[in-house]
């Protein structure tokens, strides 16, 4: 297969939804949007002081995890989980002996602390809020999130530090090798899994990317469905994310989508994992 040489993706301001779905083409291909989040409460609030000092006694789960591959060909994910108050997890994150600190992300900020939605203020892009998901990220420098794809649309907003991502396009589907796993939005590939993968200076069946950017704060990386990423924080970063489906997505995708997801759940019941830690089932 003939590789592309990594290359920078369009930069361009933030449009509404309505004249994104109107541009031919625009939808299908990656886009670093600007601009668009200078009436966010979050771009000014968000900081990592202001974590600290206002949600500072807040306890939530900070992961020391990647995905490797078990013997029956599923996923699971290896190495541990600690509940952490904010305040000690921002100190540690931003000590000069940073390294190997965890990741706090998931959907856990968003649900102890509600209001920090209210601070959040994505374009209108979804058909309606309940085919929806965010996530919320607080990552030290070097976190690295292994090879996956979004089985939905993906805005990822930058609100604090820097972020590189090699992003590679659906057509390398056969070679990426996607591989079964229980978590609904996202599908990792075989290549980059422990005990062989997930290492960042290692390409996946050493292809190089299609894409290799740094997003940068106050921008917003646009992903369609299905393309592969991986991330390296390169700063620490404050960041979320809205996950949408629209009801054209939902049509072409719900036939392969939802018979998966189901097969998923079914095998969770029947697992039974190493460690549980705030929701979060892994082997250590």
């Amino acid at each position: 297969m003939n590789v592309i040489p990594p290359t920078t993706i369009e930069r361009m301001p933030l449009m509404p939804p309505e004249e994104f779905y109107a541009t031919p083409g625009l939808e299908e291909r990656p886009i670093i949007f600007t601009g668009g989040m200078e009436h966010w409460p979050a771009r000014q609030k968000w900081t990592f002081e202001w974590f600290k000092q206002t949600h500072g006694h807040i306890e939530a789960p900070v992961e020391w995890l990647k995905f490797g591959l078990k013997p029956d060909g599923w996923v699971e994910r290896v190495g541990r989980v600690e509940v952490m108050k904010v305040r000690d997890y921002v100190e540690a994150l931003l000590s000069p002996s940073r390294a190997g600190q965890g990741y706090l992300i998931g959907k856990d900020m968003l649900r102890l602390l509600p209001s920090l939605k209210d601070d959040i203020r994505f374009p209108a892009f979804q058909t309606s809020d309940k085919m929806t998901d965010r996530l919320f990220f607080m990552s030290p420098q070097g976190a690295f999130t292994q090879l996956h794809y979004d089985r939905a649309h993906n805005l990822h907003a930058m609100l604090v530090g820097r972020k590189r991502w090699q992003i590679w396009s659906p057509r390398y589907d056969q070679v990426l090798k996607q591989v079964p796993h229980e978590f609904v939005w996202s599908v990792q590939s075989v290549l980059d899994l422990l005990p062989h993968g997930g290492k960042w200076e290692t390409f996946p069946a050493n292809i190089a990317p299609e894409y290799d950017i740094v997003l940068e704060a106050g921008e917003m990386l646009y992903l369609p469905y299905g393309w592969w990423h991986r991330v390296l924080t390169v700063e620490p970063s404050i960041a979320t994310n809205l996950w949408w489906w629209t009801w054209p997505l939902f049509v072409r995708r719900a036939p392969i989508v939802v018979p998966s997801v189901v097969a998923g759940n079914l095998l969770k019941r029947f697992k039974r994992y190493e460690r549980h830690t705030a929701g979060r089932d892994y082997r250590s």
